[in-house]
């Protein structure tokens, strides 16, 4: 597995790296540690040019930046096949996308904000934006609250949705070599929706029946897969009228370390659906989170619709 670890000199990022390093990876990893500088938008307001020291203090910033990535990368004891640096100068997001696009990345693992309205605001200029954007499965590293110790990772909640991505968050679990006592919590929410109360009508209809029928023997199908792993598990059908506020409230009451969400990676629907309860759990869980998605499906879709308006276009 070829994993891209952002870096910068925050509790965050340290809680990240002690995090991902954490992770009991089966084979050891390829790991490329990024970390961006950002040019300032400084303007003289008199001559409307940018200061002639700019370059001198990027070059600064790049040395400082290259020293922080090295002392992290020499710091590093964990299942490490080969690593490397990188020092791009740009936008975080931007440079942290193409670096793992170039590299062929099958993981990207940033460090998030805390929980504070202010801290959320961040969240979402780099890792929100990060995740929403990836390409490939993106796990947001979230620190215990008022702590800069990375969470453990003893309950993992895996939000299924009866879409072809659940299989594709069980297959994620295989290339670890977990230890006993791991609880993975498969949950499925049922939308109802209490409006004039047609969740009356809905749960006393025959559809709604079979729907229950159906998502039962989707999830323990699945749970069978994950029992085979040595897992331990439990199995959930929660019903609620917001599928992301309902995913939080569960990873909260059960003590869950981690939400992995699947991705459909179908081009502009991919967006539309990480933009409501995805984008939701990004934001409110207080637990970290992983994006679950296929590189290869992900490509071949971008493709596709680059084909596609490249035909229109002509």
């Amino acid at each position: 597995m070829r994993v891209l670890l952002a870096n910068d000199s925050s509790q965050h990022s340290k809680a990240a790296a002690d995090y991902l390093l954490s992770l009991p990876f089966r084979r050891p990893i390829d790991l490329d540690i990024v970390s961006a500088v950002v040019p300032p938008m400084m303007i003289d307001s008199g001559t409307m040019l940018m200061p002639t020291d700019l370059g001198l203090f990027i070059d600064e910033e790049c040395e400082a930046a290259k020293q922080r990535v090295e002392e992290t990368a020499t710091g590093l004891s964990g299942p490490v096949h080969s690593l490397q640096t990188h020092v791009p100068v740009g936008s975080p997001s931007t440079e942290l996308l193409k670096v793992a696009e170039d590299t062929d990345a099958d993981l990207i693992v940033l460090g998030a904000v805390g929980h504070s309205a202010l801290e959320r605001v961040l969240l979402g200029s780099i890792s929100d934006y990060v995740a929403t954007h990836s390409g490939t499965s993106t796990l947001i590293v979230r620190p215990l609250r008022e702590s800069s110790e990375a969470p453990s990772l003893r309950k993992i909640v895996i939000a299924l949705s009866g879409r072809p991505e659940d299989q594709r968050m069980i297959d994620w679990l295989r290339p670890f070599k977990w230890a006993g006592g791991i609880e993975v919590h498969l949950v499925r929410i049922l939308h109802v929706n209490s409006f004039y109360r047609q969740d009356i009508r809905q749960k006393a209809s025959e559809f709604w029946t079979d729907y229950l029928k159906q998502a039962n023997e989707h999830m323990l199908s699945l749970e069978s897969a994950v029992q085979e792993m040595g897992l331990d598990t439990e199995t959930h059908l929660v019903e609620g009228d917001h599928i992301g506020e309902t995913l939080v409230e569960y990873a909260d009451e059960h003590g869950g370390d981690l939400m992995m969400i699947g991705d459909s990676d179908s081009g502009l629907l991919t967006r539309v659906f990480l933009g409501s309860t995805s984008r939701y759990v990004l934001r409110h869980a207080h637990c970290s989170v992983l994006i679950v998605r296929d590189k290869h499906d992900h490509r071949e879709a971008k493709q596709a619709a680059a084909a596609k308006s490249h035909a229109t276009a002509h």
